[in-house]
Formats: structure tokens, C-alpha cells, sequence
């Protein structure tokens, strides 16, 4: 072999060995960042006596399926670096806020997880895994965790959070598409999802109706929807409909793009960002007769459904029923008359299907789409039990 066949045969060991590295980086990567992991169970979740509310037992057997989840150190996952935070505040929140109103004095476990979730705020007031680059997300849950605890001693960290979140904000330019809305770090993308959470996390933080934080974000959630008399500002290349629902951020939709004859791209409204857009307005005091609110009840109305995320199937389908849960609440209204005529006891509905949905063990799981890590039942419990107390307490209004 001579000395030209041996460097080449270098080269191409070497962009072998590249490919091979390249490979296990990303095998590691979605193992350590795209998959939450659970250590196995040391027993099984106790079983529940009946009570007679077929909500009440369904939220409580989730409960104990959780409880019997929770690893050494508090967390409700245990990846290397999982977003832990946002999962051990999701099943807090969700354990904490359901019927029976369980707190740290007679439930040690919640103690311990609480414990866990502020271990991870950062010196800027965020609670996160910083490598999983969502500060903005996992603070917002863990605000609405330890603040369902109704424990005066978090306090400070959550005023320390609740600073980062109002320091994540967009505010200098009202010119730009991201102008009123959180990045998903201090400098990042944006979205309507991430804005959601944000909001949320600010209420429970005792941010208060004409707040500027809740003025200057209204401009960005005005432009997540398709309509056109309050959306002036489409992104460069698309245009607005008029449907009332709402997408991803300006210029993108999870649901992909509706072409008009005249070539025009309106980004489609999809189900999760439309509840999410309408429970916003409405979280921040924006009025029921406000077009915005109007024309996005309009979507409802158009589009009620507990089949699939609407216009994008399975992929998140739990989360987007637990964001149903909280914009129906919030709007109000105990029964929804859809476009067709037909009255839906959306509670009733809802906290029915979900509860056909329980497997024997307690937990729930999206066996149509992993998307969105909705294949992990500890995540999706958690919706589930948030979901259904939320129906839980709109039922008990209605008796």
C-alpha cells in the first residue's frame, strides 16, 4: 500500500470514527434529555376504598400510583438530568391541588418533594435543570407547587422565582413579534405554550390583574390567533384567518399551514394553543366580550373534543385536556352549545372519558403518541389528576 492509499484509508477511519462518535452523542442525548427514567417500584400502590364519586376514587387511586414513584431523593424522575423540577412540581401540584387537599403536616412525601424541587433554584431565581434549556417552564410549575402547599416558609423562593420569571420577558421593542413574551430562557425562543405557563406561574405568584408583566403580553398572545380584526402583525410570509383558534408563535404551527387560493400560508389553529390562548386572556382578566375572548369561545364552540388534540391527533392529547379544563373553568360556563346545537356538560364529559381511560394500577399513559413525553405514565398521572379535579370542583358547583 502506498503512501496515498494510507492517508486515505486515515480519512476514512477517521470520518468512520466521527460517524461513530457522532452516533452515541446522540443516542446519549436522547437518553439523558428526550426520555424521563423511574427507578422500579419497591411496592405497589395501596388500593382505595370506594366512596361512592367515581371522580373522587379515579383521582385518588392516581394519587397512590404516584406516591409509590417517588425516588430516594424526593424527584419523581431520575435521570441524570431530567427535567426534574417540572416533573416532581407537576405531581406535586397535581397531589396537592386535588379534593382531599393533602399537605407535608400528614404527608411526609410531599415534604420531601418540595424540598427537591427548591433544591434546584438557581442563583437568578429560575428552578431548573439549566442543560434542559427550560428555565421558564420549570419554574412556572414549580411556583404553582409549592405554592398549592399553602407553606408560608416558601415564600422567598418564590418571590425569587417569580422575579426570574418577570425578568424573561421581551419588552423592549413593540415592533417585534416577540415583544410581551417570555423566552423559554433569559434570552430565547418563545412560544404560546411557554406563555401559558408563565402566566399561570405569575397569578399563583401573586402577580395581579394590570400588572405590566399581564398589559405588555396580551400584545404577543394577540398574535397567536387567527383573527384578524385584533391580529395585525402576521409573521413575514403568512397570513391571518379567522377562526378564532390560535398557534405555536408568530409564524408557526404545530398543525402546519392552510394555502389559500391566492397563496397565502395562515398558520392552522390546533387545539392545545387555542385553550391555552383563551385560558391566557382570560387568567389575566381580559374581558369575556372582548373580541379576542369572543372569537376564541367561537373556536370552542366549532371544534369541542375529547377525541384528539384538535387538528393534530394524539400528540399531547392529556396536556391539552388538562389546558381544556382550566380555560373551560375559567370561562366560566358549566355547559358548552356547539356549533351544531348540541349541549356538552363538558366536566361530566371530560372526567367520564378520562376515567375510562385509568388503567388498574391507577395511572394513565398515551398509547397513540409518545410526543411530547406523554408515553411516561408518572407525567401523565399527573395530568390526569389535575384534570380531573379541576372537573371534580366544577361538578360539586353544579350539585
Amino acid at each position: 500500500m502506498n503512501a496515498d492509499q494510507h492517508r486515505w484509508l486515515r480519512r476514512i477511519v477517521k470520518a468512520l470514527l466521527a460517524l461513530l462518535l457522532l452516533v452515541v452523542l446522540a443516542a446519549a442525548y436522547l437518553y439523558l434529555f428526550e426520555r424521563p427514567h423511574h427507578s422500579t417500584p419497591k411496592s405497589a400502590p395501596q388500593s382505595v376504598q370506594p366512596s361512592g364519586d367515581a371522580v373522587l376514587d379515579s383521582i385518588r387511586r392516581g394519587i397512590e400510583y404516584l406516591k409509590v414513584r417517588q425516588e430516594e431523593d424526593g424527584e419523581f424522575s431520575k435521570g441524570l438530568v431530567d427535567p426534574k423540577p417540572g416533573f416532581t412540581a407537576l405531581v406535586v401540584d397535581s397531589i396537592a391541588r386535588s379534593p382531599d387537599k393533602p399537605r407535608e403536616t400528614d404527608q411526609p412525601y410531599l415534604a420531601k418533594a418540595a424540598r427537591a424541587i427548591i433544591s434546584h433554584q438557581q442563583k437568578n431565581g429560575a428552578i431548573s435543570t439549566p442543560a434542559f434549556s427550560l428555565d421558564t417552564y420549570t419554574t412556572a410549575v414549580s411556583i404553582l407547587a409549592l405554592t398549592a402547599l399553602e407553606n408560608p416558609a416558601y415564600a422567598p423562593v418564590v418571590q425569587r422565582a417569580k422575579d426570574y420569571l418577570i425578568s424573561v420577558q421581551y419588552k423592549d421593542d413593540e415592533a417585534s413579534p416577540n415583544f410581551g413574551a417570555p423566552g423559554y430562557k433569559t434570552e430565547g425562543r418563545t412560544s404560546g405554550d411557554v406563555a401559558s405557563q408563565w402566566i399561570e406561574g405569575l397569578r399563583a405568584a401573586g402577580v395581579k390583574e394590570g400588572d405590566p408583566a399581564f398589559t405588555n403580553v396580551q400584545k404577543f398572545l394577540s398574535r397567536l390567533q387567527n383573527n384578524s380584526e385584533t391580529n395585525d402583525s402576521p409573521a413575514p410570509g403568512t397570513a391571518v384567518g379567522d377562526d378564532g383558534g390560535s398557534f405555536y408563535r408568530p409564524g408557526e404551527s404545530k398543525a402546519g399551514f392552510e394555502v389559500t387560493r391566492d397563496g397565502k400560508r395562515i398558520p392552522k389553529s390546533y387545539g392545545l394553543m387555542s385553550y391555552a390562548n383563551l385560558k391566557s386572556f382570560l387568567y389575566i382578566n381580559v374581558n369575556k366580550d372582548d373580541p379576542r375572548v369572543v372569537s376564541a369561545y367561537k373556536w370552542v364552540r366549532g371544534n369541542f373534543t375529547l377525541e384528539e388534540n384538535r387538528n393534530i391527533g394524539a400528540d399531547g392529547l392529556y396536556y391539552y385536556l388538562l389546558t381544556m379544563a382550566k380555560a373551560l373553568a375559567a370561562y366560566g360556563e358549566a355547559e358548552i352549545v356547539t356549533t351544531d346545537g348540541a349541549k356538552h356538560p363538558w366536566a361530566k364529559e371530560l372526567s367520564d372519558k378520562l376515567i375510562s381511560l385509568q388503567y388498574p394500577d391507577g395511572s394513565w399513559k398515551n398509547t397513540q403518541s409518545d410526543r411530547w413525553m406523554e408515553d411516561d405514565n408518572v407525567m401523565v398521572t399527573a395530568f390526569a389528576i389535575r384534570t380531573l379535579s379541576i372537573c371534580e370542583e366544577e361538578l360539586r358547583r353544579g350539585k
